[in-house]
């Protein structure tokens, strides 16, 4: 999957989203991912909600709109891990012309995960940065 492609086809508003969880691994060449994780402002949230064929499924803090390898949301938080989207979207690295999570960032939410892949994903972007990249 290019990500930089799949993220390009919704056209969504520079500075109204970011693509946050494992997307900027796959925009570095770390790993490959099997799905599109978006943070999104609200106002965006709500006229992507109206498009045909999204679907809105419940979550513990609120609700994802999903199509296909897409999953949209609005807040992107775990436990004590509540960076809020208009941070997560100002410090946003941009490459090529895409906003991505900062790897700092999904360090942080990987380490309060704990799930197996993300102990795995931490070693691979403490690899990655130890190589100077």
């Amino acid at each position: 999957m290019d990500i930089f492609e799949e993220v390009k086809k919704l056209n969504l508003p520079l500075g109204k989203y970011v693509v946050v969880g494992s997307g900027i691994m796959a925009a570095k060449r770390m790993r490959n991912i099997n799905d599109i994780d978006l943070l999104v402002t609200e106002d965006v949230y709500e006229i992507i909600s109206k498009q045909e064929g999204w679907t809105s499924e419940p979550k513990s803090d609120g609700w994802t709109l999903t199509k296909g390898i897409y999953e949209i949301d609005k807040v992107f938080k775990y436990k004590e891990y509540n960076p809020g989207t208009d941070h997560l979207i100002k410090t946003a690295e941009i490459i090529n012309g895409i906003p991505f999570m900062q790897l700092s960032e999904l360090v942080k939410f990987k380490e309060i995960l704990r799930r197996e892949k993300d102990l795995e994903d931490i070693e691979l972007i403490k690899k990655y940065l130890e190589n100077g990249e």
